[in-house]
């Protein structure tokens, strides 16, 4: 979801999880599941337990068109008997899945509200039960939901689950409903239900929670996560592969790593923004794409910025302003996970367009969050967000199983499809083979299994 500076200051203190609910208590051969998603931006505001069975081995896509507005990646799923069409936002950084009920007053009073993801009439559905179980979920950046939970046949990409749990909201603050799909443990239900990475490996369909998050360049329309498996396709180089830190006690929560290192490249040139070498330095952050931009200390921020050579700090908008042509440098901003995993980040990707002033010239700025504090030991005890900004130059993988991220420079715009499934070991020595070209070969592969598919393929158009 979005995030506000002044609410997560208001988590510094606490050392809590920026970004993650606050929550309101305490076989056949698997295959994959391929799951694309839409890329929106927002300019100012930043932002059943049984299925159906299908070929176990097959691969399932949905395409979707671009539609600029929330800052957010968004998928299409119909909810009920018949289906309702609804959008909702994928989110690694919460667990539960809520959608707008249609007599929520906010969505009576202002349709627009409500006009970006629909909303859900349960009296339609011949398949809708409810629960006592009441929903209610904050964000941090003070947004939130309520209602309660019910169960009804969830869609998608030609999958039907049957019984699927989630929140139907009867208030929100948001008009963006959410479609969380990290671990179980960080739902706010009172006790813990199967949620979409657990319902396909209970039913089969894939072998083990896991899943790819490929979101592209952040001029493409479309990316996709793939649930089950890698596509060798949307990323070069070796994946690598490093543990996740608990979020409390032995408990996992959230996609937390140590952030170690942090350098700018230009060029033959490196200047060090954060070091494994410096004792008590390294921080912990969450790979969370309902995140729009990145969420950091304003020390590094500010490090950053210096490096690249300019940029103005914006109270109103909470970012630091740039000059636009700086999304043409090959720069990168580096980034070191557990001291073994490094991701390059182009300033393509992190200097982001927020709106037109009032000449009509486009504003710009960098795509991080800081957050100052004058206290050192909250800095260092809180635990900060890297979202789009930063995810969209990675092609992650999140194993919920082995409790572990892998890491690969992503691909953009890539037509080449080279999907491996997943078993019980994870990513193991598995390097990418991506390519741009306009019709590319398409393969799957299984254990036992040989299949080679021609498609063409063709790319999409986003207009900022």
């Amino acid at each position: 979801m979005k995030f506000s500076t002044i609410a997560i200051l208001a988590f510094l203190a606490s050392g809590s999880v920026l970004g993650s609910p606050i929550l309101a208590h305490g076989s056949t051969t698997p295959g994959v599941v391929h799951f694309p998603i839409e890329a929106r931006s927002q300019p100012k505001e930043r932002l059943a337990r049984r299925l159906r069975r299908r070929d176990s081995n097959s691969t399932v896509a949905m395409i979707l068109n671009n539609d600029i507005s929330d800052g957010a990646y968004l998928t299409n799923i119909t909810i009920g008997t018949p289906g309702q069409s609804l959008r909702v936002q994928l989110d690694t950084g919460s667990s539960d899945l809520w959608v707008q009920s249609s007599d929520n007053p906010s969505c009576q009073v202002s349709p627009d509200f409500c006009a970006t993801t629909g909303t859900f009439d349960a009296v339609n559905s011949g398949t809708f039960t409810t629960t006592s179980d009441d929903f209610t979920i904050t964000y941090a950046d003070g947004t939130s939901a309520d209602g309660v939970y019910v169960k009804d046949t969830l869609s998608f990409s030609g999958i039907s689950i049957e019984k699927f749990t989630f929140g139907l909201a009867t208030n929100s603050s948001s008009g963006l409903g959410v479609f969380g799909i990290g671990f179980d443990t960080n739902e706010v239900a009172s006790t813990t239900y199967e949620n979409l990475p657990d319902m396909l490996v209970s039913s089969g369909l894939i072998g083990v929670k896991a899943y790819s998050l490929w979101l592209n360049d952040i001029d493409a329309s479309t990316g996709s996560v793939l649930y089950g498996g890698i596509d060798l396709g949307k990323f070069t180089g070796s994946l690598a592969t490093v543990n996740m830190l608990p979020t409390a006690g032995s408990i996992y929560a959230q996609f937390l790593l140590s952030l170690t290192d942090v350098a700018y490249v230009s060029g033959s040139s490196s200047t060090t923004i954060l070091s494994s070498s410096q004792a008590s330095s390294a921080i912990d952050v969450v790979l969370d794409s309902g995140t729009t931009y990145g969420i950091l200390p304003e020390s590094m921020v500010s490090g950053i910025v210096q490096a690249i050579g300019s940029g103005q700090y914006s109270a109103d908008y909470g970012l630091y302003i740039l000059d636009c042509s700086l999304q043409s440098s090959s720069a990168t901003v580096n980034l070191t996970f557990n001291n073994a995993a490094t991701l390059a980040v182009g300033l393509k990707q992190l200097i982001v367009p927020i709106e037109y002033n009032s000449q009509g010239n486009t504003v710009c700025a960098l795509g991080v969050q800081p957050i100052f504090s004058t206290s050192t030991n909250a800095l260092q005890s809180a635990t900060y967000l890297l979202g789009d900004a930063f995810l969209r130059s990675g092609y992650i993988v999140y194993d919920l199983d082995n409790k572990e991220i892998s890491i690969a420079q992503a691909v953009f715009n890539s037509d080449t499809t080279d999907i491996v499934v997943l078993n019980s070991t994870g990513v193991t020595g598995q390097s990418g083979r991506g390519s741009s070209k306009t019709s590319a070969a398409f393969a799957l592969r299984i254990p036992g299994y040989s299949v080679v598919v021609c498609v063409a393929l063709v790319a999409g158009v986003f207009l900022l």
